[in-house]
């Protein structure tokens, strides 16, 4: 019965600091927005950068490997072409998770929120 009591108070000092919750929440949005990672395959043959928002800001093929499709008369090099650009496109996503992740960790940190283990994937 007393750690429900508790519980309940624990529960009525979040809602008092909801505002300051939901304000601090909205600047790590605003910080995760302007934040990038990159990732590159194939020996740097393919660059994607992604930002905190998990969206794609840009995707860097380098000219030699434009240079061979263009040469190509079977497909192969545009199969491999394809292939390293969604796997660099999937490695920049997943860095940005990780990113987004260990940001989200640190404000609820400083907010003084205690995450449960995964949490932090659930909101992602």
């Amino acid at each position: 019965m007393f750690d429900a009591l508790k519980g309940m108070a624990g529960l009525g000092g979040l809602m008092k600091d909801l505002p300051r919750i939901r304000a601090r929440l909205e600047q790590a949005k605003a910080e995760l927005a302007e934040m990038t990672v990159q990732a590159e395959v194939g020996g740097g043959a393919v660059k994607v950068v992604a930002d905190g928002r998990m969206r794609i800001r840009s995707v860097k093929v380098d000219p030699a490997m434009l240079s061979s499709l263009v040469d190509d008369e079977e497909g192969a090099d545009q199969s491999m072409a394809e292939s390293l650009i969604t796997e660099a496109v999937n490695a920049a996503l997943e860095r940005a998770q990780e990113m987004i992740g260990d940001h989200l960790k640190a404000a609820a940190a400083e907010l003084g929120l205690p995450l449960p283990a995964g949490g932090i994937a659930g909101l992602l």
